[in-house]
């Protein structure tokens, strides 16, 4: 996991704010490690996210079982990454 604390920054939350933004990203990050371990999948698409888990007996490799629908914001794409004209790591 990695933090990027020059982004945060400069999206206005102050180091306090900062802090409680890396302790969101350090629970997130262990409970999908922990899913992982379990074959299972935290899917992020359309702002509805979901545990899935494949089980290879969907109409399609990519229907898996949702397990889950969670709470919270989630939004899915490609996760493409590029750094802007100030050397801020911009999304999608």
């Amino acid at each position: 996991m990695i933090i990027n604390e020059d982004e945060i920054l400069a999206a206005g939350f102050n180091e306090a704010e900062l802090k409680r933004i890396t302790s969101i990203a350090r629970r997130i990050s262990k409970a999908a490690k922990e899913a992982h371990k379990m074959g299972i999948e935290v899917f992020g698409g359309t702002s509805h996210g979901t545990l899935r888990f494949n089980d290879d007996k969907g109409p399609s490799p990519s229907s898996g079982l949702i397990l889950a629908d969670l709470d919270g914001c989630f939004d899915g794409g490609c996760g493409a990454t590029c750094e802007d004209e100030h050397g801020l790591l911009r999304g999608e």
